[in-house]
């Protein structure tokens, strides 16, 4: 008995690449809350300050 399963490679593909590059996003997201906690164990959001006060300093 044959298996009638056509497999479309090409979305079979992008399915898993955008799985893998979605996993390293979310390690390379892992690293640098771990660097800013670290850094400024102090601060409740350390990432969100940080980005508010370079925001802050691209307006002036």
């Amino acid at each position: 008995m044959a298996n009638d399963t056509v497999v479309d490679f090409a979305s079979a593909s992008e399915k898993h690449r955008h799985e893998r590059s979605h996993r390293d996003k979310e390690a390379r997201v892992e690293s640098i809350r771990e660097r800013f906690e670290q850094a400024l164990p102090n601060r409740k959001t350390p990432v969100k300050d940080y980005l508010r006060k370079k925001r802050a300093k691209k307006k002036r």
